[in-house]
């Protein structure tokens, strides 16, 4: 014991000062990438890329003197804060988005299993729970929990959330898109949004808002044998309707399919929206140069918000699983490549219409989501 306390302390003093993020020397961060980290292993880590291309691998770290903590589900800016909710820990912790030293964290004292968080007010917010509840947090010091709610569908449960129009709305696994007044969250005010299904597949899907203040939902048919197509849902949140619909075909029959093709959904689904907020980017499958179905290339369109015209943005040759996605302001596709969930230290990669990869970052264990400041 007394040996990997040595080893440790070693490692500790070897940890390398944190550059200055905003410093006299001009760096500016690119990107800000969540690695979720190996279950159960405490290696949840966040790391850092600058403009320059220097990569940051763990700084939270570095910056804390301790680990993040287990499995980092997700990020998101509140106050002026970053909130990182760490699923396995029970914890959300609150970081200065500069320094990314903790200003404060909030523990649950029940179980829990945090996902997602959306501000409710200036000093409250929504957290998704796996275990079939929402948690309201305070998102102003003294930071805590305030109330567990339970919800009434259970088992399933809300994963990702979008604040919009004074609203806030889930995606009710399975059951539909639920909405929360901010001013009044009881789940007994809540509505649900019964022809917005989001499964398995599209649940951690981003669901942005446009320029003209409207929701973009992704969604698939339930069962597998159904899926011949994916839908983009308009809503307006005043209403809390389907106002459009954009339905994406998939060929199916083999005797039909043409190279380029679209042919179905990879295994994780991911959406982002552009820094001007009128189009939206999500992935598909097309059909490879020979055209064939079998081994079919992932590439990411666009979806035009205003004529709601979709077209192809660029292929990912190569990529099997894309388990993370984020647009830079400047139109880049920058994906999380976790290398087939192998445990070990995955990439950022970058994609240009028209240029292919043109860099990679090694990051964390099993990169999931990408933050850009500038966006």
């Amino acid at each position: 014991m007394a040996t990997v306390c040595a080893v440790m302390l070693m490692a500790c003093d070897k940890i390398p000062e944190l550059p200055s993020f905003e410093g006299a020397d001009g760096k500016a961060v690119k990107m800000v990438v969540v690695n979720e980290g190996l279950f159960t292993t405490n290696t949840a880590a966040l790391s850092v890329i600058y403009e320059d291309g220097e990569t940051l691998f763990d700084v939270f770290r570095w910056v804390n003197r301790r680990p993040l903590g287990d499995v980092a589900q997700s990020m998101t800016m509140i106050n002026g804060l970053y909130f990182v909710a760490v699923n396995n820990s029970r914890r959300i912790e609150i970081l200065d988005p500069v320094s990314f030293k903790s200003v404060g964290n909030i523990r649950y004292k029940e179980s829990g299993s945090p996902r997602f968080i959306a501000p409710l007010t200036d000093s409250t917010a929504f957290v998704s729970d796996l275990h079939g509840q929402m948690v309201v947090i305070r998102t102003k010091p003294p930071y805590k929990e305030i109330e567990y709610m339970q919800l009434p569908l259970k088992p399933a449960a809300i994963e990702k959330m979008t604040t919009a129009g004074g609203k806030v709305f889930g995606a009710y696994l399975g059951k539909g898109l639920a909405v929360f007044d901010c001013d009044d969250y009881s789940v007994r005010n809540m509505r649900l949004m019964e022809d917005v299904v989001v499964g398995e597949l599209t649940k951690t899907c981003i669901m942005p808002v446009d320029s003209k203040g409207r929701l973009w939902v992704l969604t698939l048919p339930q069962r597998v044998k159904e899926q011949t197509h994916l839908t983009l849902n308009c809503i307006d949140t005043a209403s809390e309707k389907v106002i459009h619909r954009v339905v994406v075909p998939f060929k199916q029959e083999p005797s039909e399919i043409r190279k380029g093709d679209i042919v179905g959904m990879p295994k994780y689904n991911r959406v982002d929206i552009n820094k001007s907020r009128n189009r939206i980017f999500f992935n598909v499958l097309i059909a490879s140069r020979d055209g064939s179905a079998d081994k079919p290339v992932q590439t990411v369109y666009t979806l035009d918000t205003d004529n709601r015209t979709i077209e192809k943005y660029l292929e990912l040759p190569g990529v099997s699983m894309m388990y993370g996605m984020g647009v830079s302001p400047e139109g880049e596709v920058c994906l999380c490549d976790c290398l087939d969930y192998t445990a070990q230290r995955g990439y950022v990669r970058v994609y240009r219409p028209g240029m292919g990869e043109v860099a990679k970052y090694k990051v964390g264990v099993y990169p999931r989501m990408i933050i850009f400041p500038g966006k």
